[in-house]
């Protein structure tokens, strides 16, 4: 079945952990908060100040494969964002917490050299190395060309009307820029499929109306990123396109039928999904077609059909969590085991504030029995895969 909605939506939209790079999309395996709205994504030092250092990475044997323990890969699931603008002002101590990767946002970012020395301080603060990842689209939500330190790149809806070979080339670029400042994760590219107006929740975000069109740019940008050692992560399945409510601020309900939705709002994701794009993030959508109960990024429905329907086997990553479409319904903690129990490898956290909490929730969860411990190794080792950590490849994942 997987193979069959692929192929039809093509024909509709045409000792230290050692790291491998990251390979190109073709040959290989956030949404950032409202254009508009002044980010402040992480307390101050003294909110992050209660963390407590990572355990350590003492083995715990899972089967036949020793794996860390259990709080640690807890907290490796957790991108999170980080106060100030140098590791001291609190960065540090939420990397020695464990978690998985740092979340960057314009308020972390002042000039290239105070980036480089950021990224290196929390790469030198880890245990296990770091995702380091951003929001750089093209257009209106890059972050580092916003604030100066990267050159601007016209918006996807622009770029989405050149030949693919153009659309890469830009990529690449971008990608060897946020790689020389020590970033590992671009969150991009957008592969919603819209017209709506430019300045939409979406809007000039995305590469155009035409699905055949947003999946061939989409999968370019993709490919570009890659090619400068850059993991892309695709954005917001299955399709945040098909609304205009914002889930920073309520949930978005989409109610269009799964027909629908194959032949338009999921053809990009199939196709960056055939040419191996490493990450896909969830949506705070509510999509009746598919789970009516409850939001994207906590639903078994929604991870099935990106998993089983589609065949992705890369990394599953949620929206900010603390987005109102997730925070006017569940606590922090509990959606994040929820996230992870419905199939997600790693939650974002755009504050540092809640780690502690979350952590242990997950940890209390598998406990419990609510949160199966192998579906949290499953998570933790598809973490690690997709930074190219190797310290655990034979344990599968």
């Amino acid at each position: 079945m997987g193979a069959l909605l692929v192929a039809t939506i093509f024909v509709a939209g045409c000792g230290q952990a050692t790291v491998s790079p990251v390979g190109s999309v073709a040959g290989a395996i956030s949404a950032p908060p409202s254009a508009g709205s002044t980010v402040a994504p992480a307390k101050s030092p003294a909110a992050v100040a209660s963390l407590a250092p990572a355990e350590s990475l003492a083995l715990a044997t899972s089967g036949a494969c020793s794996l860390p323990s259990l709080p640690f890969r807890a907290a490796q699931v957790l991108l999170v964002g980080i106060p100030g603008t140098a590791a001291r002002d609190g960065g540090d101590a939420v990397v020695r917490a464990g978690v998985g990767g740092v979340l960057l946002y314009g308020g972390n970012l002042v000039d290239a050299r105070q980036v480089r020395a950021l990224t290196s301080d929390l790469q030198e603060a880890a245990n296990v190395p770091l995702a380091i990842a951003t929001d750089e689209e093209p257009g209106r939500i890059g972050r580092l060309a916003a604030a100066g330190i990267i050159p601007p790149t016209p918006s996807a809806r622009a770029l989405g009307r050149l030949p693919a070979i153009d659309v890469e080339a830009r990529a690449r670029r971008i990608g060897s820029a946020m790689a020389d400042l020590g970033f590992t994760v671009d969150l991009a590219p957008v592969l919603d499929v819209t017209g709506g107006p430019a300045d939409g929740v979406i809007g000039d975000r995305s590469f155009g109306s035409d699905p055949a069109l947003a999946a061939r740019a989409g999968v370019a940008f993709a490919d570009g990123l890659a090619a400068a050692g850059i993991a892309a992560v695709g954005k917001h399945f299955p399709g945040h396109g098909e609304t205009t409510v914002d889930s920073h601020t309520s949930l978005p309900v989409v109610t269009a039928s799964l027909e629908a939705l194959r032949k338009r709002a999921l053809v990009p994701f199939a196709a960056a999904v055939g040419a191996g794009i490493p990450g896909i993030m969830l949506g705070h959508l509510q999509v009746d077609a598919i789970d009516p109960s409850r939001p994207v990024s906590v639903s078994p429905e929604a991870v099935e059909l990106l998993r089983h329907e589609m065949g992705f086997t890369g990394l599953v990553m949620t929206d900010d969590i603390y987005m109102a479409g997730i925070t006017d319904r569940w606590e922090v903690p509990e959606a994040v085991v929820l996230a992870v129990r419905a199939g997600v490898d790693m939650v974002i956290l755009s504050s540092p504030a809640e780690v502690s909490a979350v952590k242990e929730a997950l940890v209390a969860a598998v406990d419990e029995g609510r949160l199966p411990e192998a579906r949290l190794d499953e998570a933790f080792l598809r973490v690690e895969r997709f930074k190219g950590v190797e310290r655990w490849a034979a344990c599968g994942g």
